[in-house]
Order: structure tokens, then sequence, then C-alpha cells
């Protein structure tokens, strides 16, 4: 899949409006991390609260702004709405930016930014302690950094400071025991920011054409803003109670549905296809995945996503209505995540439906799977799974546990692949294909 070589002003505007509707959506679970240095419950909503701020000052710029107009009005609008500790530390990152921004950002100025922000808020703090944020900072700094060596790509500097950025925050709870063995809270909210940052450097993802119908409490005016871009036919009925059904035609029905959910309360979801543009040539697959990770993992590689851990909801509803002879939905049954990851590596939108899902069943029900709780046993469980034959292992392994891939891509003498995964029961989820 290809991804954006630079972010201009607007993109940079709608990464910060990203990033600022996760703080939001995330900002209880942060807020519960809060340990250290005040067990206050306070440091997701004040990072919320700084990156709603940042995003406001960028009302009076037009559209077309630069790179550098948006990093700065954003900078404003940070040091001017920052509250507590980890708001001075956003609004220091967001000044870091608009240092290095000139018309775009490219992969040099994202490092330069973060090499620059691990200074701002070193000096920042009176007393810097390992197993903070600025742990998280300074990981996420120098993979950049590394990563740039070996080639000026925006996506892979992007990704190996984020993939830097999670490893750190798994390591706070050992730097620092005061976190009693939480994560970070600040931290966290770094991760989620470079998430975003990394999730707006993907194309937007067209799925299935689909008619996304729900009940909705919130703010009516912001979600029609943020949803008419992302389809057609966009109704929003209030009912004079303080709810409203809201209807809308879509090919990118996961993004909306995650912003509903992080703008307002969402209840009775119901996705419907459209028979009169569903083609085979294009069957689109749409995944339920859990949030983070295994999320930003299964759409690049082309689903339509669904993650419905975002956010509490009664239900999702698929509704072929009898016209799976023309394309309505099927399913694969994955009924692990590594099945899943198999099945779309597997997947040709360019073979006919019936060949394409016979293709991706027969990869899931080959595969051989097992769940290993204790890494010390990896190795083994391999081993075994392999007897039968195998020629590649895919590793989901969760972000607070450490595995040596590449000795154990020796040892088994195969083709291994390691992702992160957030939201595992087990340390390590394995696949044999």
């Amino acid at each position: 899949m290809a991804h954006l070589l630079e972010l201009d002003g607007p993109a940079l505007a709608a990464w910060a409006r990203r990033a600022a509707s996760h703080l939001e959506a995330r900002s209880p679970e942060i807020n519960r991390l809060n340990v250290f240095p005040i067990p206050d419950s306070d440091t997701g909503s004040n990072m919320a609260h700084t990156m709603h701020s940042a995003v406001s000052a960028l009302s009076d710029l037009p559209e077309d702004a630069t790179a550098a107009q948006v990093t700065a009005a954003l900078t404003r609008g940070a040091v001017a709405g920052a509250r507590g500790n980890s708001g001075m530390v956003l609004s220091q990152v967001l000044r870091s930016l608009a240092e290095e921004s000139g018309d775009a950002l490219r992969a040099a100025e994202v490092t330069a930014a973060l090499g620059r922000a691990l200074e701002l808020v070193s000096d920042a703090i009176t007393r810097p302690v390992e197993g903070t944020v600025l742990s998280v900072l300074r990981a996420a700094a120098q993979a950049a950094s590394h990563q740039q060596i070996e080639g000026d790509d925006l996506h892979r500097v992007v990704a190996a400071a984020t993939d830097a950025a999670h490893r750190a925050l798994a390591r706070t709870p050992a730097q620092l025991p005061a976190l009693k063995g939480a994560v970070d809270a600040g931290g966290q909210g770094l991760v989620v920011i470079l998430d975003a940052l990394l999730g707006s450097l993907a194309p937007p993802t067209t799925g299935p054409h689909l008619e996304v119908m729900f009940s909705y409490r919130g703010d009516c005016a912001a979600l029609r803003r943020s949803l008419e871009s992302l389809g057609t036919s966009l109704i929003i009925a209030p009912d004079g109670t303080g709810r409203a059904g809201v209807h809308i035609h879509s090919r990118r029905s996961g993004e909306l549905i995650e912003r509903a959910f992080v703008l307002g309360e969402v209840t009775d979801l119901r996705l419907e296809a459209l028979p009169e543009t569903v083609r085979a040539e294009e069957p689109g697959v749409i995944a339920v995945v859990p949030t983070g990770s295994m999320e930003r993992l299964f759409r690049d590689a082309g689903a339509e996503v669904i993650a419905p851990g975002a956010r509490p909801h009664r239900e999702a509803i698929v509704l072929p209505n009898g016209l799976s002879e023309l394309g309505g939905p099927q399913v694969v049954p994955t009924t692990r995540l590594v099945e899943g990851i198999a099945a779309l590596a597997v997947y040709d939108p360019e073979l006919p439906r019936d060949s394409a899902l016979q293709v991706m069943r027969e990869t899931v029900a080959a595969m051989r799977t097992a769940d290993v709780h204790d890494p010390e046993t990896l190795s083994a469980t391999c081993r075994q799974l392999l007897r039968s034959g195998g020629e590649l292992v895919t590793l989901l392994v969760r972000p607070d546990v450490t595995i040596d891939a590449a000795a154990l891509r020796r040892e088994l003498g195969v083709e291994l692949m390691a992702y992160r995964a957030d939201n595992l029961a087990a340390a390590v989820e394995v696949g044999v294909e």
C-alpha cells in the first residue's frame, strides 16, 4: 500500500483533529493510569484539553495553510490551553514541530522535531525521571534518527518511532516502581498521538458500499461536520428527546463508526449492504479487531476495520437481505487474529469472489495455532506446531512481552513474522502456515 511521502498543512490539521479525538476517547483509560508523580487521575483529560485547545487555533487559518502555519497555530493554542505537566509536555512536542516545519513535514523534519522535543521536554522538567513520558519520547526520537539513516522515508521513520514508543511504554513499569505495575499515563498519551500520526500517512481505505444507521446522543452539528466527507445521503434527524437517528451511505464505514463513538453515545448500530454498488471484482474485507496495533495492521493490509473495543456499544448487525448471490457478506471463520492476518495475506481482490473466499478459507483451515502464556515455552510451542510441516510462523506479541525474533527465526529455520499486538490475553499468539 502506498503511503504519503509528506504531510502538508491540511494533512497536519487533519492529524491534529484525529489526535484530539483519539485522546478524548482514551482519556478515561489514561486517567486511570495516572499514579505518578501525583495520583490525581487527570493526565488523559489534561492532554485531551490541551490538544483540543491546539486544534481550536486552526479556525483562523485558510484551508490551504502551509505546514509551518498549521504547526505554529497548534503551538499557540496548546501553550494557551495547556493543563498540567502532561499538557506542558504536549505543547513542547507541538512547538518542536513548528520549529522544524516548512511548506510540508517530511522524514527529516519529523526526526529533527522529535529530537528537539526531547531537548525541550528535558529542559522543562525540573527533575527528569526514567519510566515516564521522557523515556517514551527518547525512544521515539532515537528510533526515528536510526531509521532515517537507512532511508528518507516518512512512513518508515514514523512507524519506527511509533513502534519504539510502544515498546518503551511497556518498559515503564519496570523503570519506575511508583507506577505500581501500570504503564506511564503521559507516555500512553504520547503513544496515542504517534499512532494518530502514523495513521495519517496511510491513504483512505475504501471498502464495500454500506448503509450505516445508528442512534446518537451528542453534538449533532459536530457529528455532521465529521461525517459529511465520509459518505453520501447523510441524514441526522433529532427526535426531540436529545437523541437523533443517523443514516449515511459510505465505503469508509470503519472510520465513520469510530468518529461517531468518539463524538458521542452511539447505540443500535446497523450496517446494511447496498446491492446496487456491490461489485464482484472488488469484494472487500471487513475485519473486527481490537483497538490499537492490530487495528492499524489490518487496515494497512487492506481490510475495512471495525474495532468494537474503541467504545462500548450494544450491537453491530450486517443485513445481506437475501442478496448473497449478488455479492453480499460472506464469512471466513477466523477464530484468532493470526488466522485473520493469514487470510488477508492470501486475499486477491482480482480473483472472483468465490475463488478468493476459497483460498482464504483453505488457508485458515490449514493453519495450526496456539496461545503461549509463558514466553519461555515459545520455542517449544513453535517446534511442536512445525512437526507436520510449515513455511511461515506468525507471532503476535503482547507489548509487555520481550522475545528475540531473530534468534527464534534462526533456530526454527523458517520464515518468521512478529507483530506487536495490544489487548492479547496470551503473552504470544502463534500461527503456522
